[in-house]
């Protein structure tokens, strides 16, 4: 594991179209990361990952398609796991919310 220190506004480039952005570390040290990569590339958080490579052991052996079913599980799973405000700016609208 490559460990780096950044400051909030500072950059980190993997490859050549993926940018990770620290956007704010809170005082609690809570960190805020930005990516940018192409549509095609896949990000996901880990716990949301693992949740769903759970549900879809438990939904059975009897699944034909599994990469159809993992894509549908995934695509629910972030849309549950966002906020409203995260859910809007993805689908191209900014609705902030008090």
């Amino acid at each position: 594991m490559l460990t780096l220190t950044r400051e909030p506004g500072e950059k980190i480039v993997v490859g050549d179209d993926i940018v990770i952005t620290v956007v704010s570390v809170s005082e609690n040290g809570r960190v805020r990361l930005g990516i940018e990569a192409p549509r095609q590339i896949r990000i996901d958080r880990q716990e949301v990952l693992e949740r769903i490579r759970n549900e879809n052991l438990e939904a059975g052996a009897g699944v034909s398609d599994r990469s159809g079913w993992a894509a549908y599980a995934a695509r629910r799973a972030n849309k549950r796991a966002a906020g409203p405000r995260e859910r809007t700016e993805r689908e191209g609208t900014l609705a902030t919310r008090p």
